[in-house]
């Protein structure tokens, strides 16, 4: 069973009853609740024992909270777990490690309880539940000059299995070129540029894909042949807290009927949760890119949602930013920044991107943002290669295009002298917009051509950044212009976003192998892992002041919503969330 599901199939056994494999004993408590607040006195704690039939380490310890739908996991070190914080409510109780699972218990937790919950673990199939077959890469892509255009124009962005993952006719691949090729559409700011593909790497790649692909293949997937590194010793204190959306009742939200003749995209008729951030009070903000597009509104202290429909719901937004006043800034695809107001729960306005037409590409698609310290608005225009700068003076728009043509801004962050940092995902190259002179300088990483997303400033001004397509972390001293890599030490690697936290650490989220949020020691130069509860990407992450990192698992259908990581759950003072 995939990481972070849950099986509709499973025993389900009440508290108090014993089963083979598996007891529940909940234990009452009137202990006190040591050092924490009085916002966290009303929660509970469970601890207990993992045994199994052979070894295993670090397993996943799963409560699902069924009242809230918050889900929380847990490590267990040396077969022994403990979870805190845990909401009062129903919840679903199950331990899951590699070939290894429980059965699965409900169980009451009571407001200022301490329970056990033991359990026994016994062996699973590892087969795939989709009838997906494992293969070495070799295997998986057959060597020649198809699998070399499929590398450098497919597999480095899209990453090893979602190829294979297609058994796509002649048809289907010809107009999934055209898609990402902009032959139907423009050729500015599309995935694949002419110079990246003659039109006869196009002939050999489509016969690569219909051979290896084509309707009669089956399902694969790369066989993980190196696992993710994991060190019990440093995950026995971790808690991961995940605040799911609810499901939207028939008729409404996804299932609402108007959207039902919309051309069907990714997200189509699910939630996507996308970005995440915190305002003054303590919320979380999260961008849902389902149809209808919404910002939701999360007190993490109540595990308590409230959605907002965009005024245009179909326009795809990205990326959310929050001002000095508390007001909330989020692109759409529309071309416009729409302009939230928390107070009156209001879109109260939105400003043009490019309102002069600067650029000339039919799609331009605005996504990362930032701000500077004079609060002007910077948006990267993905497919239109080019900077917008909202300044908050005047109410007016500037763009800037990038120098490198194709360049695709992704990541846009600021630092403290008011340079623009952006990362060119098609450019291979971190660029800096200096406002005062308008102009840009670009530095290309040792490791060249790689894809790079996001970026982040750590205080003294360096920019950290991933390479998505190399399995490297990348510092970028600002002052000299040196890059410094630093692999990644797992099969599959791709580093999305990163955060730099004081001068000790980084942290970075990591969607190869399933999902990982992995600190950096900036010290020691080593990495230590935190596998996630359900296989997702992560796109965006925070750092809370008090060391939480805040996650959207964008990629799952089954939980998305808002996710964060406590790395020492005993030292939590608040569920809130403060930058």
């Amino acid at each position: 069973m995939p990481t972070g599901t849950w099986n509709p199939g499973a025993r389900v056994l009440f508290a108090g009853v014993m089963a083979v494999g598996l007891a529940i004993v909940l234990q009452a408590s009137s202990a006190a609740q040591g050092n924490r607040g009085a916002e966290l006195s009303g929660l509970a704690t469970v601890s207990g024992t993992v045994t199994a039939p052979q070894p295993f380490q670090a397993a996943k310890v799963y409560f699902r909270n069924t009242d809230k739908h918050v889900v929380y996991m847990v490590y267990t070190v040396g077969g022994r777990y403990q979870a805190m914080h845990l909401f009062p409510g129903t919840y679903e109780f199950r331990v899951q490690a590699n070939g290894l699972e429980s059965d699965v218990q409900k169980l009451i937790v009571r407001a200022g309880q301490s329970a056990t919950a033991n359990a026994t673990l016994h062996p699973v199939s590892t087969a795939s539940p989709d009838n997906v077959t494992f293969l070495p890469y070799d295997e998986l892509y057959p060597a020649g000059a198809g699998r070399v255009v499929a590398e450098k124009t497919c597999i480095r962005c899209h990453g090893v299995n979602f190829l294979p993952s297609r058994q796509w006719s002649a048809a289907q691949w010809s107009a999934a070129i055209d898609m990402m090729a902009g032959t139907r559409q423009m050729p500015e700011g599309t995935q694949i540029q002419p110079e990246d593909m003659s039109p006869q790497e196009r002939e050999i790649l489509e016969r690569y894909l219909v051979d290896h692909f084509g309707p009669n293949s089956k399902p694969r997937a790369l066989k993980v042949e190196i696992e993710m590194p994991v060190d019990e010793t440093k995950l026995g204190k971790a808690l991961f807290i995940e605040y799911r959306f609810a499901p939207d009742p028939p008729g409404t939200g996804i299932h609402d009927p108007k959207y039902a003749n919309l051309p069907r995209t990714g997200f189509s008729g699910r939630r996507v949760s996308q970005d995440v951030h915190f305002d003054k009070e303590g919320n979380v903000w999260v961008i849902d890119r389902g149809i209808p597009n919404r910002l939701a509104k999360l007190d993490p202290r109540t595990a308590q949602y409230k959605n907002f429909d965009f005024p245009e719901p179909a326009n795809d937004n990205h990326d959310i930013l929050i001002d000095r006043n508390g007001i909330i800034w989020a692109p759409d695809d529309g071309m416009w920044i729409n302009v939230f107001n928390p107070q009156t729960e209001k879109f109260e306005t939105r400003y043009a991107l490019d309102p002069d037409n600067v650029v000339k590409a039919n799609l331009k698609h605005p996504q990362s943002m930032a701000m500077d310290s004079f609060h002007n608005i910077y948006v990267g225009l993905i497919l239109g290669g080019a900077l917008s700068k909202w300044n908050r003076e005047t109410k007016k728009v500037s763009v800037y295009p990038l120098p490198t043509p194709n360049a695709y801004p992704y990541g846009v962050v600021s630092d403290s002298r008011d340079n623009i940092w952006i990362a060119e995902f098609h450019g291979s190259k971190i660029a800096k917009f200096d406002p005062k002179t308008e102009k840009f300088t670009e530095y290309a990483p040792p490791t060249s051509p790689a894809l790079i997303r996001r970026l982040k400033v750590d205080g003294d001004d360096n920019v950290w950044f991933g390479l998505f397509s190399a399995g490297k972390l990348v510092k970028l001293e600002t002052s000299t212009g040196k890059m410094t890599e630093y692999k990644i030490p797992h099969q599959i690697s791709q580093p999305y976003d990163v955060a730099p936290v004081g001068d000790d650490a980084v942290w970075i989220s990591d969607a190869g192998q399933g999902g990982a949020l992995i600190r950096f020691d900036r010290k020691t130069e080593t990495f230590t892992y935190f596998p996630t509860p359900q296989r997702s990407d992560m796109p965006k992450i925070h750092v809370t002041r008090d060391g939480a990192v805040w996650y959207p698992p964008r990629s799952t259908r089954e939980g998305p919503g808002a996710g964060v990581l406590y790395p020492d759950m005993t030292k939590i003072t608040t569920l809130a969330a403060y930058f």
